[in-house]
């Protein structure tokens, strides 16, 4: 009984022993699941806050850009929305596709290293070419959450992005908005796996929002630009229609331009060949030196013309075209990297080209850049054919004026200095006819007819010899002379008929020979003696003086007469040009003298031209061609 009480005993502990271990099993399993239930709703409540907080996101997104807004600041909401969506690790930065510009430029960047993304610009074709085939082309995401597990990959695309280079999870994600690709998002972190499938999802789902911001900024900001080449293009036809001096239009058009381009430096060439270019107008950005009125180191204007169509240099350093030795030294001593240039035609004749250039930096010209320069070059164009078909007809006013003045001046001067002598020739004639005269009046009145006679021939042959001279007709019958034997000569001869003018003669022995027409000359110097003894009258000294200067000889006549006024320094050597004054009307002449000097002294290779101020004489210079001493001496040995 004992036992059995024993055994009982033992029999009940146990199966309270295993009524614990049971219980406490029980207790442990439903611990477990209680827990794992309690997580499940934990993580369920998490993922909905998680959800709600997205889509709290993309609303409050969505709000921002609900108006219109400035690129920049949609980027900037854009990357703060996705800043949060992410691990702080990541920096995030917009670029978009600049049509104006034809290349991708960073907007926006956010994040520890944004600095380095700032600023950027891609062209199309410099984009890594891992991003250009899946991003651009087929747009799709580009991702790599460890960039050191895509060795290979990453280091192409860090030798077209080396900002990036220290990145340890990258992505690119598209934004396309009505079938166009406006921009890119990049994901950079320092962090592997920062960067995975899910986690990019949000970014994308906030990029199909804001998609179609940006295309609107982009097409507001296109209207802008063309609207601002349309305005510009209008003012430049508005100017040409405002004025006719072509240069004022060169002027005003470039300089404005220059300013829409954003270049620092314009230049506007002219010329009818490629070798003939030269600056004629030029523009420069503060502190960017000049090339110089009248230089021809302007390689990219030449290209342009000899091509005849519109040339473009991103950067000259890199440009085959200008690998020649001579060619690349004029650009770079220009300190130019980038250059465009257009021909300027007028009548299918160039006239000219339109150089624009940059000094500091290589730049992506675009289409949009290289239209409005050939616009304006068609403006101008337009502009310089109404300009000069307009001087044309200005010119032929003048003429017609000047043809005028001539027939109005011959019949005057045929009407008054002819009519002097036929009056005597007639008078003294009548009288030899009609009355009964001794052999001494006879004589007397045919020795003045005989006078009047050589006047009217004089006359005759000086009209008759100008007119051989300016049309080129007039041959000169050259020999060796000695210049200051001519001025004396032409002096003597004058000399008796002016006693109230003595002539001084100040002749420099250097001056020496020339080649020349002794009779032509003479008459040159008896033209300016009798020029300063008829507008002298009240005597005075008339000096004429000669000296040599390198390998001309320049004569010199000086008067104490009533001189000539400025105005009139350069039309008293052209035909009929006499000073018109109270004081000079009883003064004979025919006006043609000084014409006759001009055309005798230009067709000796020489010049001619005068100084005075009125009341206080005149002066005259004549400048020849001496002989060479060697041909001189050559000549005296044979």
């Amino acid at each position: 009984l004992i036992v059995a009480r024993h055994d009982t005993g033992e029999i009940l502990a146990s199966i309270q022993l295993v009524s614990f271990v049971v219980w406490f099993g029980i207790s442990l399993i439903a611990a477990v699941i209680m827990h794992r239930l309690a997580s499940a709703l934990a993580g369920a409540r998490s993922a909905e806050e998680q959800k709600q907080q997205e889509l709290g996101s993309i609303f409050g997104l969505s709000a921002a850009l609900a108006g219109p807004l400035e690129l920049e600041e949609i980027g900037r909401q854009f990357l703060a929305a996705v800043r949060k969506a992410l691990d702080p690790s990541v920096t995030v930065a917009l670029i978009v596709y600049d049509d104006v510009l034809e290349a991708f430029r960073t907007v926006a960047a956010e994040g520890p290293d944004d600095e380095k993304l700032r600023g950027q610009a891609y062209s199309a074709t410099g984009l890594p070419a891992a991003i250009r085939t899946r991003v651009i082309d087929h747009r799709q995401p580009f991702l790599l959450p460890d960039t050191s597990a895509n060795a290979d990959t990453w280091t192409k695309v860090t030798q077209e992005m080396p900002q990036v280079a220290r990145a340890r999870s990258f992505a690119a994600l598209p934004l396309v908005s009505r079938d166009r690709l406006v921009g890119t998002l990049l994901l950079v972190s320092d962090r592997a796996g920062a960067l995975v499938a899910d986690r990019v999802q949000m970014p994308m789902i906030m990029g199909q929002y804001v998609a179609g911001s940006i295309h609107s900024a982009l097409s507001v900001k296109e209207a802008e630009a063309r609207a601002e080449r349309e305005a510009l293009v209008n003012r430049v036809a508005q100017r040409a229609r405002a004025s006719l001096d072509p240069e004022e239009i060169l002027r005003g058009t470039v300089e404005e331009l220059a300013k829409v381009l954003e270049v620092s430096r314009a230049l506007v060439c002219t010329g009818a060949t490629e070798d003939d270019l030269a600056v004629s107008y030029e523009w420069d950005a503060t502190g960017v030196a000049p090339v110089g009125i009248g230089a021809k180191h302007v390689p990219v204007a030449r290209l342009a013309a000899r091509l005849g169509r519109t040339i473009i240099v991103t950067d000259v350093r890199k440009d085959r075209r200008f690998t020649d030795p001579r060619g690349a030294e004029d650009v770079i001593s220009q300190d130019v990297v980038a250059a465009a240039a257009t021909p300027i035609r007028v009548g299918g004749q160039l006239a000219g080209a339109l150089s624009f250039s940059q000094v500091d930096r290589s730049r992506e010209w675009t289409a949009d850049d290289v239209r409005l320069i050939e616009a304006v070059a068609q403006e101008l164009r337009i502009a310089i054919t109404a300009a000069e078909a307009f001087e044309r007809q200005r010119a032929a006013v003048v003429e017609l004026e000047r043809l005028n003045r001539a027939k109005s001046d011959f019949v005057s001067i045929v009407s008054h200095e002819f009519r002097t002598p036929l009056t005597g020739i007639q008078g003294f004639s009548e009288m030899m006819a009609s009355e009964e005269l001794t052999i001494d009046e006879m004589r007397e009145y045919a020795g003045d007819i005989n006078k009047d006679a050589h006047r009217l021939n004089r006359m005759i042959t000086e009209m008759l010899d100008l007119d051989k001279m300016e049309s080129g007709r007039m041959q000169l019958h050259r020999e060796r002379l000695d210049l200051n034997a001519v001025i004396s000569d032409a002096v003597d001869r004058v000399r008796p008929n002016a006693p109230q003018h003595p002539v001084s003669l100040r002749l420099d022995p250097l001056v020496g020979e020339m080649n020349g027409d002794r009779d032509k000359l003479i008459q040159v110097m008896a033209n300016l003696l009798s020029n300063a003894v008829k507008y002298s009258p009240k005597g005075g000294e008339i000096v004429v003086s000669s000296r040599a200067e390198g390998g001309a000889a320049h004569v010199v006549v000086r008067d104490h007469g009533m001189g000539i006024p400025k105005a009139s320094l350069e039309t008293i050597f052209e035909r009929y040009g006499r000073v018109e004054s109270p004081e000079t009307r009883h003064i004979q002449g025919t006006g043609l003298g000084l014409p006759i000097v001009r055309q005798i002294v230009h067709l000796h290779g020489g010049t001619v031209w005068a100084e005075s101020s009125v009341g206080e004489g005149s002066v005259f210079h004549v400048t020849l061609p001496r002989a060479a001493a060697g041909t001189a001496a050559a000549e005296a040995a044979s």
